[in-house]
């Protein structure tokens, strides 16, 4: 079962509720040994385990409910100097009636640039927050999982990430139906475990 993310921000609640009384703060989480989240802006998640650094940035999608293409700003980085790859096929997101949506094949969303894509692509980009602040000296690269068209990048199928570098793009998901609000999960697959970021489009 995935994290809930209310439940997440409540227990911080509590944590600081019992820090005001006087009683002894506990200890963060070990994200060696279980998922680490947190919220360090509006509408952004950062997930950490022993594997993987991710942040989910939904400002846009949540400002723009009912379309077609659900599109999220995200970060990977590595947690140690050993490369960790991500595999554009086991990245996907589960939408709040419970579907699992792929990342839409280079081939779709080519298709969909052209026709009905482009100028959410521009306004998502410009959009955008800079997500490369978690931590200093490491080196930019792109998220080429979809680059866009006349940008002189290659789509990438894998991509291998440490803790020495931060790649940052933006990810498109075609929903059936329009892109509605509620809880959200990005969910990367890896070969011993997921890592599963939540967040919340619409509402407070």
């Amino acid at each position: 079962m995935f994290p809930n993310f209310r439940t997440v921000f409540s227990a911080a609640a509590v944590v600081a509720v019992a820090v005001g009384c006087g009683t002894t703060t506990p200890a963060m989480p070990n994200p060696v040994t279980e998922p680490v989240i947190d919220q360090p802006g509006r509408d952004i998640v950062r997930y950490r385990d022993a594997v993987i650094e991710l942040i989910v940035e939904s400002r846009f999608a949540s400002a723009n409910l009912g379309e077609p293409w659900l599109i999220l700003n995200v970060a990977f980085s590595g947690m140690t100097g050993a490369a960790s790859m991500v595999d554009r096929d086991l990245v996907s997101v589960r939408t709040p009636d419970g579907r699992t949506i792929p990342l839409a094949p280079y081939s779709e969303f080519l298709s969909a640039y052209s026709t009905e894509l482009a100028s959410a692509a521009r306004r998502a980009a410009l959009a955008s927050q800079p997500l490369d602040f978690t931590r200093a000296n490491r080196r930019p690269c792109a998220l080429n999982f979809m680059p866009e068209p006349g940008s002189g990048q290659s789509a990438r199928s894998a991509l291998n990430v440490t803790n020495r570098e931060v790649c940052v793009g933006l990810l498109y998901f075609p929903i059936e139906g329009g892109v509605q609000p509620g809880d959200w999960r990005l969910v990367i697959e890896f070969e011993e475990t997921d890592a599963v970021v939540p967040f919340r489009l619409g509402g407070q």
